[in-house]
């Protein structure tokens, strides 16, 4: 792992945002589950309204002071000036891209980013006039970075990734991607959905912005939809207007849900992406599992880029079984432990099959062109115990 890493989020940036209620002395954040805020007078109204600043508030939907206190914490836990929180990753996209780029802009974008964000890059923006530049993990290392400096060449409003990427966990050079979209004149934007805070933080290597899904390892229970943009000050701000004007905003109760999670989100990481490494081992070595993608083996391609900018691998694998789709559902079917979701990053161990669920609109050659075949499975691993998660995978694989 990258020793200048340290241990991960502090204890100050774990519990920002949070103060004991003036009011109550309630120690943890009350929710706010109100609409409206009253005011005492008609000249408070009017000046709360023409200067709006922070810790005061008119309508949730221009802001929220539970909403406000989990923005503030991940704000310092990503180490950004600021956040803005949403009512789900999407809203969060969707809503930085619409503040980033106008009709007209370039925005250059891995392949490998979450299904429902090229959904929105090719179905909402490329209509809109944004042009749509694909690139590949790798092409900001490879021959120095040539493939993706020859891309920037032609000039980016936004360069757009994630690292490392969902199914197949390929992890792109951050550090490396950001300086070249820096020198480029572009705004570089990281999903750190997969790595989380915990584990790596893009800022600190060149990226402009964050954005999240909250639903995943910062809510880390299942319980909760969220999405969050954090960057600087001054992009953030913007953001937020564009926020107030889209209507994206987060529930009180949810962001309430996802601080509650924030509180625990090292020790499950952590814990997590230990058991991962283990399944990742043990899949290795079965005879009926193929490849394994998990940048925690020392064989796999993307290991040195991970140690190198992650302190821990993470929680997330993928692995193709040797057989077709059918005795593919036959081994997920058996399992006992390991449920199929369509989300992740949650304490249990949840599994979902790329190509009939979250890949599904592509057919086989492309799916495979971008290394998600039929037979792929992608773990989430949770925290329970190891021998359970690697006792139900010996038992689902054995009906093969």
């Amino acid at each position: 792992m990258n020793d200048t890493s340290g241990s991960g989020p502090s204890t100050r940036a774990v519990h920002a945002g949070e103060q004991t209620d003036p009011s109550t002395g309630a120690a943890a954040v009350p929710i706010y589950e109100t609409a409206p805020f009253g005011f005492a007078t008609a000249e408070e109204l009017e000046e709360t309204f023409y200067n709006q600043r922070d810790g005061k508030y008119i309508y949730s939907r221009l802001g929220n002071p539970t909403v406000r206190a989990l923005e503030k914490k991940v704000a310092a836990l990503e180490g950004a000036e600021d956040a803005m929180a949403f009512g789900s990753g999407m809203a969060a996209i969707s809503t930085l891209m619409f503040t980033l780029l106008r009709p007209g802009s370039r925005l250059l974008a891995y392949r490998d980013v979450y299904g429902g964000t090229s959904g929105f890059f090719q179905r909402v923006l490329e209509p809109w006039g944004v042009e749509i530049t694909w690139l590949s993990v790798g092409d900001e290392r490879l021959e120095g970075g040539k493939a993706l400096q020859q891309a920037l060449e032609g000039g980016a409003d936004v360069l757009y990734l994630e690292s490392p990427t969902n199914p197949t966990l390929k992890v792109a050079d951050i550090a490396a991607a950001a300086e070249m979209g820096r020198e480029a004149g572009a705004t570089v934007v990281v999903d750190n959905t997969f790595a989380s805070p915990i584990l790596q933080l893009p800022l600190e290597m060149g990226a402009h912005l964050v954005v999240h899904s909250l639903t995943k390892f910062l809510g880390g229970h299942g319980d909760t939809t969220g999405g969050l943009v954090a960057g600087d000050a001054e992009t953030t701000e913007r953001v937020r207007a564009q926020r107030v004007d889209l209507g994206g905003v987060m529930d009180p109760l949810a962001a309430f849900l996802v601080m509650r999670g924030v509180k625990t989100a090292k020790v499950r990481v952590m814990q997590a992406s230990e058991n991962a490494l283990a399944v990742a081992k043990y899949l290795e070595e079965h005879p009926r599992v193929g490849k394994v993608n998990y940048p925690g083996l020392p064989s796999n391609p993307w290991h040195e880029t991970a140690r190198r900018q992650m302190r821990a691998f993470g929680a997330m694998l993928s692995f193709e079984v040797d057989a077709g789709i059918e005795e593919v559902r036959k081994v997920t079917n058996s399992l006992e432990l390991i449920k199929i979701i369509p989300s992740l990053g949650s304490v249990e161990t949840t599994l979902l099959l790329p190509a009939v669920s979250s890949h599904y609109k592509l057919n086989r050659a492309e799916r495979e062109a971008i290394g998600i075949p039929d037979g792929l499975v992608r773990l989430s691993v949770g925290i329970e115990e190891i021998e359970d998660i690697i006792q139900d995978l010996q038992g689902g694989l054995s009906v093969l």
